[in-house]
């Protein structure tokens, strides 16, 4: 069995590790190998066992790899996701020591103030005297409780009655600031009672305040467009309250979820000029906040995140993600494709909703976090360490097939391929006969947007496409050899070849 190691970085540091790419998955005994397509089997999720055993003494992810199979084939165990996601989102290096992120955690807490204290503050001193914190923008209606008599009726005189409230709740949204002045953060409400007790030691202090003041600097480096931002919170202001309101987490009047929510979103927007607010993020954040439950650690996880993923939020990069999808198309189920053209729908614009959210309305709540988590394991993409070993395997075969001749072309393929683009490509041949039956446009989006799946089996369907897919450019390559020097090997079994290409 043939044995490559190559180096793989880790995703969020120079350091990398060394892994063996020997081929996996080989087919059973009795099993034409040209036919042959492998699919991993679906696995339980990762326990706190099996998550605690990748970590060495000091807390470092011993194995970035094994972790990101392991999601992919499974998901996270409920009662781990919250670690687990810390990882596999870069919200801490996964060669950070266990003392190393609880300073990281404490640089994250300073910093996260900071930003948000300065647009609240923004807003009041660009506000005219006199103006209640509803009016400044501080607060929205939802936050607040619903006036006792007539719940259901929302009048400005009602609210005006509510103004003790708003006043506590301005308390209650100024404390964490007032806290970091102070030097007293808590840490407790992040699970980290241990850094609670150290914040009253000398040194913990001073830490404080040196972080404090390099916050400072960090924000006011960074400009606040305060119209822009009031534009932004009248967008929020519809989302947010819309959100999963069906879960439990956000449910209910003035929940204070929904506040996290809402501030996370104003804090992200107002120092992100490139992307600023846009419909589809409040639906990404509610599942970090549901799953990490910190306001801080969601800001900067979601931060993360939307770093990798902001060209999905542009016109460029919507299209060109739905063109992939095209492209895909065309190869797998071209029949398809044109069905839908004549249907005035070859453009696949629907499909962005279902990349841009990660299937999260094709399932239920709990399946969609599942589906999130193992599509960001990024473990089966065309640059992974999984595609390299299925390419080298079907390399191995062909070089079998062709009595060991070299091919005199590199392997062409589009490595932007990425797996929810195989997803939305098996989603569509797996409705290939229902979409054949609808006759208008009418009818193929009604059916499309009341669409429900098995999540196991759909993962399964779009990973067999990806290992076919991976298949076929093998192949195809294989077939693209230098013409002139097949001639010279008329005897050689490239004529065939030859004949099949032309």
């Amino acid at each position: 069995m043939s044995h490559r190691l190559i180096q793989r970085p880790c995703s969020d540091d120079e350091s990398f590790e060394q892994v063996d790419i020997v081929p996996t998955n080989l087919p059973p005994p009795n099993v034409d190998l040209n036919s042959y397509v492998p699919v991993s089997p679906r696995t339980s999720p990762l326990t706190r066992e099996q998550f605690e055993s990748m970590l060495d003494k000091d807390g470092r992810l011993v194995s970035e790899h094994q972790l990101r199979k392991a999601v992919f084939l499974g998901g996270v165990q409920p009662c781990i996701r919250k670690e687990v996601w810390r990882f596999l989102f870069g919200l801490y290096p996964c060669t950070s020591t266990a003392r190393e992120r609880e300073a990281l955690l404490l640089d994250y807490v300073v910093k996260y103030n900071e930003l948000k204290s300065r647009w609240k503050t923004l807003l009041v001193l660009a506000s005219p005297p006199g103006q209640t914190a509803l009016e400044q923008g501080l607060l929205a209606r939802y936050q607040l409780p619903a006036p006792p008599e007539k719940a259901e009726v929302r009048s400005p005189d009602a609210w005006q009655q509510q103004e003790p409230v708003m006043e506590r709740a301005m308390d209650h949204l100024n404390s964490q600031a007032a806290a970091v002045q102070a030097g007293s953060i808590d840490f407790a409400g992040l699970g980290h009672a241990d850094l609670a007790a150290q914040c009253s030691t000398p040194e913990m202090q001073q830490r404080v305040e040196c972080l404090q003041l390099q916050a400072r600097v960090y924000v006011n480096r960074k400009r606040i467009d305060i119209n822009q931002l009031r534009s932004y919170l009248r967008i929020i202001d519809k989302d947010v309250p819309r959100t999963d309101r069906d879960v439990e987490y956000y449910k209910g009047h003035a929940n204070p979820h929904l506040t996290q929510l809402r501030d996370i979103l104003a804090t992200f927007a107002c120092y992100n000029d490139q992307l600023g607010y846009a419909q589809g993020m409040n639906d990404i954040l509610a599942r970090f906040l549901y799953v990490l439950g910190s306001e801080v650690e969601t800001f900067w996880c979601f931060q993360r995140y939307m770093d990798t993923v902001q060209m999905d939020f542009m016109e460029e990069g919507m299209l060109r993600k739905i063109e992939l999808v095209r492209h895909l198309m065309t190869e797998t189920d071209s029949g398809l494709l044109k069905r839908l053209e004549e249907q005035e729908l070859g453009n696949l614009f629907f499909c962005h909703r279902w990349m841009l959210l990660g299937f999260k309305r094709e399932f239920s709540f709990m399946d969609s976090l599942r589906c999130f988590e193992i599509l960001s394991s990024h473990h089966l993409e065309l640059h992974s360490i999984t595609a390299e070993r299925a390419l080298m395997m079907e390399e191995m075969k062909e070089f079998a097939n062709t009595r060991g001749d070299v091919r005199s072309t590199n392997l062409a393929y589009a490595k932007e391929y990425t797996f929810e683009v195989f997803m939305c490509a098996a989603i569509l041949m797996e409705c290939r006969d229902e979409l054949a039956k609808c006759t208008d446009t009418g009818m193929i989006f009604s059916f499309i947007n009341s669409l429900t799946f098995d999540l196991d089996d759909t993962l399964s369907k779009a990973e067999k496409l990806f290992f076919t897919y991976c298949k076929k450019t093998v192949s195809e390559s294989f077939q693209l050899v230098d013409t002139d020097d097949l001639t010279k090997r008329s005897g050689s079994p490239f004529s065939s070849l030859l004949s099949k290409a032309s």
